[in-house]
């Protein structure tokens, strides 16, 4: 297993796509990450992936006797609380069912807020490696698989960081209406932030940027707002510890659909904004935005 990418490999020597992308993807990603380990990776290596050498892999691998990565597919919040995170439920019922310690395997350069939803999951930070070996090799490799959009896969998760967060929960000032500011992002700005913030304000929003806070207070923010508006961004991502909340996004050029499935599968209110596309950025109708909160 290459914990860079999470990428699996069997003692056939096969690629195990799963590791790295749902059935449905075909291999696209599959590719990508090969691609991926072919800049970041020694020749080598990458040649002992394409061929299936297995005994080249073993050269370059650290032994352990069960791991299961926990390595999502893009370094970012939304791909690891919804894609990554899931996966840990089905884990845990493997460590309960088969009475072995499982190690969890996390990219050495793994943001912080990574660390700290495993926290706030009551992962105890013995069973979890930060990698630094380019391989690991396991006679127990475990690779869940991919969480479909069902309530079930988060449901846990809500609960379970609730419990742990709670003691946060003054911590933020949090009110009852939110608007999540993209500010110091490199893309989807809200190019006139003040006007929105401005309109938002007559309705008692108060503005946040996510960065600047705690995975926890985030958490709390999230659920006890009544209503969240933003421009699409992983950090919507929290919607799953919204509790009867309605989420107003925000679109540009690019219009996504991740979480308006994602809000139906929560049982959350969800609308969107279609906005003037500035670049990489957007400009927000500030009249048809109101008309929405109002």
């Amino acid at each position: 297993m290459l914990p860079s990418t999470g990428l699996g490999v069997d003692a056939s020597g096969r690629l195990i796509q799963e590791s790295v992308e749902p059935p449905e993807k075909r291999g696209n990603f599959v590719i990508e990450t090969l691609v991926w380990h072919g800049f970041h990776d020694s020749p080598g290596l990458l040649d002992a992936l394409l061929r299936g050498k297995t005994s080249t892999l073993d050269s370059y691998a650290t032994e352990r006797d069960a791991i299961c990565p926990l390595c999502p597919r893009f370094t970012n919040y939304y791909h690891w609380l919804i894609e990554t995170v899931p996966k840990l439920r089905y884990a845990r019922a493997y460590e309960t069912a088969f009475d072995v310690d499982v190690t969890y395997l996390v990219p050495s350069d793994a943001p912080l807020w990574l660390d700290r939803t495993l926290e706030l999951l009551g992962v105890s930070d013995s069973t979890v490696e930060r990698a630094t070996s380019p391989v690991y090799r396991t006679d127990r490799l475990l690779i869940p698989s991919f969480p479909d959009l069902k309530p079930r896969n988060y449901r846990w998760i809500r609960e379970d960081v609730l419990a742990n967060a709670s003691p946060d929960r003054e911590a933020i000032g949090a009110g009852n209406n939110v608007y999540i500011s993209r500010a110091t992002a490199i893309e989807r700005r809200v190019v006139n932030e003040a006007d929105v913030v401005e309109t938002l304000s007559e309705y008692g929003f108060e503005s946040y940027r996510l960065e600047e806070h705690t995975v926890a207070e985030n958490v709390m923010l999230f659920n006890e707002a009544e209503v969240i508006v933003g421009p699409h961004g992983a950090g919507l991502a929290d919607i799953v510890f919204c509790d009867e909340a309605t989420v107003i996004e925000l679109f540009g050029s690019k219009i996504k659909d991740p979480y308006e499935q994602l809000a139906e599968t929560l049982g959350v209110e969800y609308h969107s904004l279609e906005c003037t596309p500035r670049s990489t950025d957007l400009e927000v109708d500030t009249a048809r935005l109101a008309e929405l909160v109002g």
